[in-house]
């Protein structure tokens, strides 16, 4: 997986993921983070966790302390647990809500996480999950040990994943998940929102 590396970097994942968000003016957003608009909550953490990534990869360490302390501020406020370097380029929180992450967990380019989805260690193992890029999590989902799930996966609402699902772009849900259709992610985004 691709690490922020170098500012360079950091500015264009940033501006990638501002696009993502439907950020046009950093200025204006950040009055509207201030009075509690959630788009622009989950921009700003989601700037802050890449800023934190920087320092931490760069090996600023003082400034990756000073931005690990914002962070966390984020994180216990909204219960937005998810660890440096965990997702990769693209990701999107879909709303303001607890996401739970271990700091071993891999995750690719372009995924979308719902509320309350959690990515853990399984039982007695110390195997963590292993997501691929362009899979959307859908609310309450749970990825847990180590499990793979391929790229173009649309996880299911409730879904429990304990073991790895390897064919790219086909949709899983249930307790514990199975394949339920050949259409993953790319039948989701071009569902109508009144259908989703």
């Amino acid at each position: 997986m691709h690490r922020i590396k170098d500012k360079e970097d950091l500015i264009s994942w940033i501006e990638y993921e501002k696009n993502k968000y439907g950020i046009r003016n950093t200025i204006i957003a950040r009055i509207k983070q201030l009075i509690g608009c959630e788009k622009e909550i989950l921009f700003f953490f989601q700037r802050r966790l890449r800023l934190t990534e920087y320092h931490k990869n760069s090996g600023h360490k003082l400034r990756y302390y000073l931005s690990m302390i914002m962070l966390q501020y984020y994180q216990r406020k909204y219960f937005l647990n998810i660890q440096p370097n965990v997702c990769g380029k693209g990701l999107k929180i879909m709303h303001l809500g607890p996401i739970l992450t271990n700091g071993n967990v891999r995750m690719g380019e372009n995924v979308s996480l719902h509320i309350n989805t959690c990515f853990v260690a399984g039982g007695n193992t110390d195997e963590v999950p292993t997501i691929g890029n362009n899979v959307v999590v859908g609310v309450g989902a749970i990825v847990l040990g180590g499990a793979t799930v391929a790229d173009g996966i649309a996880i299911g609402a409730g879904a429990v994943v304990n073991k790895s699902f390897l064919e790219e772009d086909i949709a899983i849900a249930g307790v514990p998940a199975r394949k339920i259709s050949n259409n993953g992610r790319k039948a989701w985004e071009n569902k109508k929102p009144n259908q989703i």
